[in-house]
């Protein structure tokens, strides 16, 4: 299940790549910076103390916890700014102000440390690939990429009729599936206003509804593929944009339905909500990469 939901989280990381998505490089670059002085914080200024040591310097070694102070303070900055909040990763700094105003000496202050230093270290990692990137990867671009526009402008009949209310939620929908947020993700398809009435003429939303929505609650559960599982029905493939194959394994199926879903509800979202285009270019990237490209 961890492959299955880092691919929706790894969206974002692609996200960079599309011609008409322009990410900031000094914000990327700073939280490279950033994610590298952790462990160069961490484990700098514990290898700093022994240094001192040795050359006759004994200074209290619980002055040397500043180090991981400062780890712990960037490590809970860049939890924060992701979409999906990592609690362990935000409480970390608690923990290091233990170790700082606590008198130690210096074996147990150079363990005590180097272990934290090494924790840190692997909660970043954990927070990099589990709770994906963070908001600062902004798009700039005022037009679709070619290959979602030709999806866009090929199913705008399908996607006609929907009302501004509707096709706002469905926007929401996106937004927040591709941001990770999937548990607001399933409220918000399963809330979508007009389905007993307006959705009944297009059947195919509403299946596509119900596809994203199943699917983010098995992300937001960390649960793996069910056995059965909703799909689009065989009079929905010509407004398919990833045809389904017949060498597909069960997997790649699943995969595909959901983005394909995806993709339907960005068009009708494009084209029912005008208000809404400028969130919805924000997540051209993710798209993109649904698209394979």
């Amino acid at each position: 299940m961890q492959i299955y939901e880092n691919k929706y989280h790894d969206t974002q990381d692609r996200a960079g790549m599309s011609s008409s998505e322009v990410t900031i490089p000094s914000d990327r670059n700073r939280q490279r910076l950033l994610e590298f002085a952790i462990p160069l914080f961490s484990f700098g200024a514990t290898l700093a103390g022994v240094l001192l040591w040795q050359m006759g310097f004994e200074i209290n070694f619980q002055f040397f916890a500043i180090g991981c102070v400062i780890g712990s303070c960037l490590l809970a900055y860049l939890a924060w700014i992701r979409p999906k909040k990592d609690i362990v990763a935000l409480s970390t700094p608690i923990y290091a102000f233990i170790f700082f105003v606590v008198p130690t000496d210096y074996i147990s202050g150079l363990t005590l440390q180097l272990l934290y230093a090494a924790s840190l270290t692997l909660l970043l990692v954990r927070l990099k690939y589990r709770f994906g990137l963070s908001h600062t990867a902004v798009s700039l671009g005022k037009e679709l990429a070619a290959p979602i526009k030709s999806y866009v402008e090929q199913t705008r009949d399908a996607v006609t009729g929907i009302s501004p209310e509707t096709a706002h939620r469905v926007a929401v929908v996106i937004s927040q599936f591709s941001t990770g947020e999937y548990g607001e993700a399933a409220r918000a398809a399963s809330t979508v206003p007009g389905r007993s009435e307006e959705l009944t003429g297009d059947p195919m939303l509403v299946r596509a509804l119900e596809i994203v929505h199943e699917h983010a609650i098995l992300l937001e559960q960390s649960l793996s593929r069910p056995e059965t599982y909703r799909t689009f029905l065989p009079e929905d493939e010509s407004l398919l944009a990833k045809p389904l194959l017949p060498t597909y394994s069960e997997d790649r199926k699943f995969d595909a339905m959901l983005d394909n879903a995806l993709l339907y509800l960005f068009s009708a979202a494009w084209h029912g909500a005008e208000t809404d285009r400028p969130h919805l270019l924000a997540c051209q990237g993710f798209l993109l990469k649904l698209l394979g490209e």
